[in-house]
């Protein structure tokens, strides 16, 4: 059974996803904050964790440091439901590794659909890991994609984690590698609908992953946009197996 983690310090929101939640079939714990849950995660590993932002104690950003710092809890998906809505605040989010946020007020059927999501994502990243093969690392420019922790290293050692969705999309691009990629190919890779019109999603993502990768996300060298054709991933990929 698939075990979500609630992470809330108001007590009538906490129970109120977790009733919504159990009801849908899936087993819950709760935490009043975010000091409590890394003591529930000492002997419960989660498929998926709710947090909120602004918590005593240990709040949403210090919790999601922590929770992308230690490797038994660096792949979990991370929904953040906030009160702030500042773009800045978004974009932090995304930054630190969350994988999706709500702001609040929000409808439960809004969380639900976000849970949803994030865990079929995660099936598709099992799948993707697995059609990988042998190959543990996939190398390419000052690069190395750690495949099995969703990880990049740079050529210094420095790490930065993927979320899902970056990490899936870095791998159809590497796959791919020299080849004009339209939009609504790439949306068929990420396993989207064509008809729910996410072209624009996909060009933040690649936003997204342009500032990890590239010197400078403004002027990109690896993934490059065609006009009126899509977008281009330069340079050899190689793949190893262990360390390389």
């Amino acid at each position: 059974m698939t075990t979500i983690l609630v992470v809330e310090d108001e007590d009538l929101i906490r129970e109120r996803l977790l009733k919504a939640l159990s009801f849908e079939g899936y087993e819950v714990i709760g935490a009043e904050n975010g000091r409590v849950a890394l003591e529930l995660l000492e002997d419960h590993v989660p498929d998926l964790i709710i947090a909120d932002i602004l918590m005593p104690e240990l709040g949403g950003f210090d919790l999601v440091s922590v929770l992308r710092s230690r490797s038994e809890t660096r792949v979990i998906p991370i929904i953040i439901v906030t009160a702030l809505s500042e773009r800045l605040s978004q974009r932090e989010f995304m930054e630190l590794g969350v994988d999706d946020y709500l702001t609040k007020p929000f409808h439960i059927e809004e969380l639900l659909r976000a849970v949803r999501t994030q865990l079929r994502k995660m099936k598709w990243w099992e799948e993707e890991r697995r059609d990988v093969s042998e190959a543990d690392f996939l190398t390419f420019g000052d690069w190395r994609m750690d495949v099995e922790r969703r990880m990049l290293v740079s050529g210094d050692g420095k790490e930065s984690s993927l979320t899902i969705s970056e990490a899936r999309l870095l791998l159809v691009f590497l796959r791919n590698a020299n080849r004009v990629m339209d939009r609504e190919t790439l949306l068929e890779l990420l396993g989207r609908s064509k008809a729910s019109q996410q072209d624009r999603g996909i060009d933040v993502l690649i936003g997204r992953l342009r500032r990890k990768i590239e010197v400078d996300a403004k002027k990109p060298i690896l993934i490059q946009t065609i006009r009126s054709g899509g977008y281009i991933f330069n340079g050899e990929v190689k793949s190893a197996a262990g360390q390389v």
